[in-house]
């Protein structure tokens, strides 16, 4: 049984709805979850309050990383945590890997600027990018669909 953190920013509810259809395909494949939510301090809370905070332990307990991040951007104030929870954790077991994810990776579109960024961090903690195509088009069910297999391939 695979563990799978699902790590999102997110200020909309897109970005949301695709972390958990990614979770909920990470379940389907016999996979545990933990979701978390990477905010910038003063957001509104989207969904519930009870994604957690991310912390070291999370990534130690994963064996996949998925980060959906809504801003093409880097937003540093929203991916601190994560950078520093990586740099605490330092080098991880071989096997670990990452997969990231914005709304419009499931329109064919290439990585934006923050997940190459993220990408490039996580690498740097010794995690692994996992490559999963998808071409959903631009419906929210096409998408969440689409994220539920890639939810799946992660747990797998």
């Amino acid at each position: 049984m695979a563990n799978v953190l699902v790590l999102f920013q997110a200020d909309e509810e897109t970005t949301e709805q695709l972390a958990l259809a990614v979770g909920v395909g990470a379940v389907e494949a016999g996979g545990n979850i933990r979701l978390r939510r990477l905010t910038r301090p003063g957001a509104p809370e989207v969904g519930h309050k009870g994604y957690g905070v991310l912390k070291a332990a999370d990534l130690e307990w994963a064996e996949t990383v998925v980060v959906g991040l809504e801003s093409a951007a880097v937003a540093e104030e929203e991916l601190r945590p994560l950078f520093a929870v990586l740099e605490e954790a330092g080098p991880m077991r071989a096997g670990r890997k990452i997969w990231t994810f914005s709304p419009t990776t499931f329109a064919g579109y290439g990585p934006t600027t923050a997940q190459v960024t993220v990408l490039e961090a996580a690498k740097g903690a010794g995690l692994v990018s996992l490559e999963i195509g998808l071409d959903a088009g631009d419906a929210i069910e096409e998408r969440s669909e689409a994220a539920k297999t890639a939810g799946r391939a992660c747990a797998s």
